[in-house]
């Protein structure tokens, strides 16, 4: 019985023994069960003295967050079964219902209808998840791990609709196998200068595994160097590196034949800052995410190897006691030098008022600003607060220790106008969270006049700051799955080039739009545009040139120039044209249920397709489901992102290629696709591109663009870097005036 029932009880003056007796008793029979496996589990009702009448209803609530599969009680055969039984004489049925009469976020329901009969006190009710007696593989369980998953137990015994909270059960969910290495290390460190590369061993869905044991060798520079037993699935190892440059290390589990590469190191140089990595968005379990603050700020700190980081909860949902909390856990993991923190409120209201937009403090001990309290307020005081974005403004104007975000989640952040916009508090927009990537929304805010950088966050709901992952909610051509959050991608993550790891350190890089965003992956980019660094406002004198450098974690294949929303040169950095590239990319909509189903295959009408490689796919249940001779299919989702398949063909140009998508069926003969063509499928984006390619082999890139900005105009020069696994980062912009 949880602590909530308790307190209710309590002060209701009734003792649990009345509970039982006349409400009934529930029970769970699992108490442990693993991320991502099918598996089979029952809760069990005993029914108290009051018994359930014809017309009962029982309701069993589950986090929107999740993405433990839909229950069915359709086909006993199939996955994800669920029966429902009785000992007594009613009927009994169960069914699956988003969004039943319960408030955000135990949107998840089953519903169980007692009809043409009764029960009486004693009688039981079963209902059995992942029912495998007549064939189902079992229910599929979230993929990530959760210390305490609740199920919420409702009765109505008479009907009438008011449902009482009887129980609240829950299982641990504990990550899986181990199935694959990462390598994390620092950014920037100094020759001589010891320093860590953490090894995060993880299982099939990208979870930090539930135990490793194993023997690591750790290789610089191809040279064997150290060799490490391993008992933990995070090991922290000792490593120098006595040259100046770049440096990546390879880590291998030789029987296991497992190999990862950390992200790139600069050692020593000339340089003026840092760079130190943070997501400094994402939600704990009292709003719409899931665990504890401590266990939020933990797995950021000692899992997922990030710097920094912030708490962003709908703010209608917090009261003054959990603003407390979260204050509490801001000062309580700070650590300047280590893990830095900031306070923030995701200030959430209606987009025809604004919108979602992050506020951020400097401080720790803010009073918190409310759009307003829709679910942490009584009657039609839900309503009081500050819900209008002008307003939200206007309680900030001209102070320098807060700033506002505004990004794509839930509520779609509203832009203002040029005249309206307050340069100092939002120095930036966030252009990819786990929603999606969110090109449109960087290229309206340049457009509408913002001088603006491009961070990026997760927006975790999962309890993986800093290292979140895709989920399975999305179910293609399924309204009902539109009740649900779209976490489609990797959740991204920011750079910051700081002087110090402090707060104010942090806080003076993001002011001064020293940031910038990836898709997930920790890639080393600079610009320099005549002596100006990302997020500086210069004149110019003439041509210039814009100079970039890329390290990256996988070879780097293209890099994208845009002035402002337009794509002025791509340069492509492989080294031929043999093969034929087909990139798919857009969302459904701008609003929040941004997922294109984009399941579907081309097909070759002659000739072979003697290789096929995808890249963009961060779900791995998605990807190419199969291949022949002449056809491809694959499993695919997009909400922005850009997904695709690198083909190589033998085949003549009179041979028609036919691809097909839910968003776009089309041919052409294959003499007629030109490099670079793009086929526009849809209004935000959805589009199909086609380039001829090699492969692309260098990590380590520089290149430079020749700028005509002495025109009387102002430009927003910035850089998009594309790898071949199809990760991206996306510099702040230089302002020309």
């Amino acid at each position: 019985m949880s602590g909530n029932i308790q307190k209710e009880i309590a002060s209701e003056g009734t003792t649990q023994e009345e509970i039982d007796e006349y409400y009934g008793t529930v029970s769970i029979s699992e108490d442990q069960v693993t991320a991502g496996a099918y598996d089979t589990w029952e809760i069990e009702y005993t029914v108290g003295e009051l018994g359930l009448d014809d017309g009962a209803k029982i309701k069993i609530a589950t986090n929107q967050t999740s993405d433990w599969q839909r229950p069915q009680f359709e086909d006993p055969s199939a996955d994800n079964y669920a029966s429902v039984e009785t000992s007594g004489d009613a009927t009994v049925e169960g069914r699956f219902d988003r969004r039943y009469l319960t408030k955000k976020p135990w949107n998840d329901n089953v519903v169980i209808d007692v009809h043409d009969g009764y029960t009486e006190p004693g009688e039981t009710i079963t209902v059995t998840f992942g029912d495998t007696s007549e064939g189902s593989m079992g229910h599929q369980v979230q993929s990530f791990p959760e210390t305490a998953f609740e199920f919420h137990f409702f009765v109505d015994m008479l009907g009438t609709g008011d449902f009482l909270l009887l129980d609240e059960l829950d299982y641990q969910i504990v990550a899986g196998e181990p199935a694959r290495l990462q390598a994390i290390a620092p950014s920037t460190v100094e020759p001589g200068e010891e320093t860590e590369i953490v090894v995060r061993v993880l299982d099939y869905w990208y979870n930090t595994a539930n135990d490793y044991d194993g023997t690591l060798s750790i290789k610089n520079g191809g040279e064997e160097t150290l060799t490490f037993e391993a008992d933990d699935p995070v090991e922290h190892i000792p490593v120098t590196f006595g040259e100046e440059g770049v440096h990546r290390v390879t880590i291998e589990d030789a029987d296991r034949d497992w190999e990862a590469t950390s992200n790139p190191i600069v050692v020593g140089g000339d340089k003026e800052y840092d760079i130190h990595w943070g997501d400094i968005h994402g939600q704990s379990g009292k709003t719409v995410g899931t665990g504890t603050i401590d266990e939020y700020f933990e797995f950021a700190r000692d899992e997922a190897l990030i710097d920094f980081a912030s708490h962003a909860a709908n703010d209608f949902q917090v009261t003054e006691d959990y603003w407390e909390d979260v204050q509490d856990g801001i000062k309580k993991f700070h650590e300047p030098g280590e893990f830095v923190t900031l306070l923030c409120n995701e200030w959430s209201t209606n987009t025809v008022n604004g919108g979602d937009n992050n506020v951020y403090y400097k401080n720790d001990d803010e009073p918190l600003l409310r759009s307003c309290g829709w679910q942490s307020a009584d009657g039609f005081d839900k309503h009081k607060g500050t819900p209008k974005i002008e307003d939200m403004y206007a309680a900030y104007e001209g102070r320098d220790d807060v700033m506002i975000i505004p990004h794509q989640g839930g509520r779609p952040a509203r832009l203002r106008d040029e005249d309206e916009v307050d340069y100092d508090l939002t120095p930036f927009i966030e252009i990819t969270s786990f929603w999606g990537v969110f090109e449109w929304f960087a290229h309206e805010a340049l457009d509408r006049g913002y001088e603006c950088g491009f961070i990026a966050g997760s927006d975790d709901h999962t309890g993986r700051l800093g290292a979140s992952r895709p989920t399975n909610h999305y179910e293609p051509d399924d309204t009902a799955s539109l009740q649900a959050a779209d976490f489609n991608i990797t959740g991204g993550i920011m750079a910051a080039s700081v002087d110090e790891l402090t707060r104010d350190g942090l806080w003076e890089a993001m002011q001064s739009r020293r940031c910038y965003g990836t898709t997930g992956e920790r890639t080393l980019l600079s610009v320099d545009l005549d002596g100006a660094n990302m997020g500086e406002k210069i004149s110019v004198d003439g041509d210039v040139t814009f100079d970039v450098t890329v390290n990256g974690t996988e070879p780097v294949k293209r890099i994208d120039l845009f002035d402002g929303s337009e794509k002025i040169e791509s340069v492509n950095l492989t080294d031929s044209d043999e093969y034929l590239e087909l990139t798919w990319s857009g969302a459904r909509s701008k609003h929040r249920h941004k997922v294109q189903d984009a399941d579907g295959g081309l097909t070759l009408d002659k000739g072979e397709i003697e290789d096929a490689v995808e890249f963009g796919f961060h779900n791995p249940e998605q990807g190419i489901t199969s291949m022949t001779d002449t056809t491809i299919e694959w499993d695919s989702t997009i909400s922005g992102n850009y997904q695709g398949v690198k083909l190589d063909l033998d085949a003549p140009e009179d041979t028609e290629l036919s691809f097909r998508t839910p968003f776009l069926s089309d041919s052409w003969e294959l003499g007629e696709i030109e490099d670079g063509m793009v086929v526009e499928a849809g209004e935000l984006e959805q589009q199909l591109a086609f380039r001829y390619v090699g492969e692309a082999t260098a990590k380590d890139v520089e290149v430079s663009f020749d700028l005509d900005a002495d025109d009387g105009e102002d430009h927003a020069y910035y850089v998009r870097t594309v790898q071949e696994d199809g990760d991206m980062a996306w510099s702040s912009p230089v302002f020309v005036r």
